[in-house]
């Protein structure tokens, strides 16, 4: 068995590689940690060049729609993390006694 480095190879393991960088972010940023976003939005730029490079259009749908849930949590989770998310507050209303009038 002989190992090639042909085009197959190398579209298969940068393809492993780009995974490992998804999953990575994905296991950071459900640690809380923010790295993991940013991981994950730098990591769109590879995926685009895998796209174009070798043809596989199919995957644009996905990492296009990865990418905007990458940014807005990051921005989302970063602001949360600064203090500076405006919270809003549900107000708690007590539910009205209804009922029959008694007679007195």
């Amino acid at each position: 068995m002989e190992l090639t480095l042909d085009g197959d190879f190398v579209r298969q393991a940068v393809a492993i590689l780009l995974s490992a960088n998804q999953l990575i972010a994905y296991w950071l940023a459900g640690n809380k940690n923010n790295l993991g976003w940013l991981l994950g939005v730098l990591g769109g730029v590879p995926w685009a060049v895998f796209i174009v490079v070798w043809d596989v259009w199919g995957l644009a749908p996905l990492v296009i729609g990865l990418q905007f849930i990458y940014i807005r949590n990051l921005m989302r989770w970063w602001r949360e993390s600064r203090g500076t998310d405006p919270a809003i507050e549900v107000p708690v209303v007590a539910p009205a006694k209804v009922g029959a009038p008694s007679a007195s």
